[in-house]
């Protein structure tokens, strides 16, 4: 299968648009880019990679613990207790609410440096067809126009359009639904 990469810092293309108005559009064609063409590219748009936010995140991630939405109903009935007069309930149910937050955090930070970890020993590859020929090269080098050949349990590391066949993707990452999405190059299966 192939497809058709793009990037971010090219001028919004249509999904919808006719295969051949798109890769004169992104000035590419299915036998991919030159080598040369990419590594220009490359210098133009930058590599192809997510950046992480800086700053201190952590107290605004703290926050957003403490007003989850089962979290607020808590804090509603902490409320309710102490009007109540039920001093001890309430002081209770912040309790809760702070170490709830506590520990989810904390396991939210532990997991998001386990998947740092893990992607920092495994760099993304990806197959494209450059000077009409398939590479392996790392997916941070795809630019906008290149062609992809994707395989079954290729990892797809940029916004692609299918150019033909089709594929079940597994979106979980992105939308969490558990069951594979079918996609295909031709319109009527969209």
């Amino acid at each position: 299968m192939n497809a058709e990469a793009g990037g971010a810092a090219v001028v919004e293309l249509d999904p919808e648009e006719r295969l051949d108005l798109l890769l004169r559009d992104l000035r590419s064609t299915r036998r991919g880019l030159s080598s040369r063409e990419a590594a220009r590219r490359l210098v133009r748009y930058g590599p192809n990679e997510l950046r992480r936010r800086g700053g201190r995140r952590w107290p605004g991630e703290l926050v957003r613990q403490a007003v989850h939405p089962l979290a607020l109903l808590l804090w509603a009935a902490a409320l309710l207790a102490w009007w109540a007069g039920i001093a001890a309930v309430a002081v209770a149910i912040v309790v809760v609410i702070v170490v709830n937050a506590a520990f989810a955090f904390v396991q939210e930070m532990q997991a998001e440096r386990a998947v740092e970890t893990l992607a920092a020993y495994l760099p993304a590859h990806a197959t494209v067809v450059r000077d009409g020929h398939v590479h392996q090269v790392e997916a941070v080098t795809l630019v906008p126009g290149d062609v992809l050949a994707i395989e079954e349990g290729d990892r797809i590391s940029a916004d692609a359009r299918l150019i033909e066949g089709g594929i079940e993707v597994d979106l979980s990452p992105l939308t969490g639904e558990a069951m594979p999405a079918y996609r295909a190059a031709d319109r009527g299966s969209r």
